[in-house]
């Protein structure tokens, strides 16, 4: 059965926020089941120096956000936790160090803006403001290119319609998500699923945890939002940065 202690029904967010005039600063926030605050905490401002820029290459922002942030803010919480979600993938380092469970959130309500692809000097036309506009205009591709099944495209290919222009959908979300890549960790050790309407990581344990740890979260999941709390540790970051 699921783990319904009283002392367990409360969920930590950990985050790291990237200031570039300051350094890194981290963020944890505690909430009961309904979603109120218990605790918080938060780092003073972390910058490396080029000596660990150099000693440390492309480890160096795990080491940071996991071990020196992250570790640093678990050690000092004084509330036991069934879970920590985190929405910064460096952060999942500290997995190494702690027993408790950390899951990766997803933040999949962002839209993608793709970059313009560059003009070359001797392509560029200047116009008036004369210039008549084209009766038919070409919109970016991301605007013209449509979801399609994958049944749907075969029977397009036997009246020979390639889909040069369009794209397949996919029934499984899950499948297109991905955890960006954090040097030196093994993300194979966390599995993708969707709880409510997020999406989370959580760590790879045999199949009877995994049924209870998915069964907590579903329960949690229906009073809490889990992505709304980074927000609030956001900005009560930024208020503390304004009274210092």
């Amino acid at each position: 059965m699921p783990n319904t202690s009283p002392m367990l029904e409360k969920l930590g967010f950990l985050t790291v926020i990237d200031q570039p005039r300051l350094g890194l600063i981290g963020g944890y926030l505690i909430l009961n089941q309904a979603g109120r605050p218990l605790e918080f905490h938060c780092t003073t401002p972390l910058k490396p120096n080029r000596t660990q820029e150099i000693l440390y290459g492309n480890t160096l922002t795990p080491f940071l956000c996991g071990e020196q942030i992250a570790r640093t803010l678990l050690i000092r919480s004084k509330t036991p936790v069934l879970y920590v979600l985190t929405n910064t993938a460096a952060v999942l380092a500290v997995q190494e160090h702690i027993e408790m469970p950390v899951f990766y959130v997803f933040e999949t309500g962002k839209k993608q803006v793709l970059p313009e692809p560059p003009v070359q000097e001797e392509n560029r036309v200047e116009k008036s403001t004369t210039d008549f506009l084209p009766l038919f205009p070409e919109f970016p591709a991301s605007q013209t290119t449509l979801e399609i099944s994958e049944e749907l495209n075969e029977s397009l290919k036997s009246f020979g319609i390639e889909n040069t222009h369009l794209q397949l959908s996919s029934h499984n979300k899950e499948e297109q998500l991905r955890i960006p890549e954090v040097p030196g960790l093994n993300l194979d050790h966390w599995k993708e699923v969707k709880i409510g309407n997020r999406f989370l990581a959580i760590p790879a344990v045999n199949e009877a945890e995994h049924h209870l740890v998915i069964e907590d979260i579903k329960r949690l999941s229906r009073t809490i939002d889990f992505a709304e709390p980074f927000t609030r540790i956001r900005l009560a970051i930024e208020e503390t940065q304004r009274a210092a």
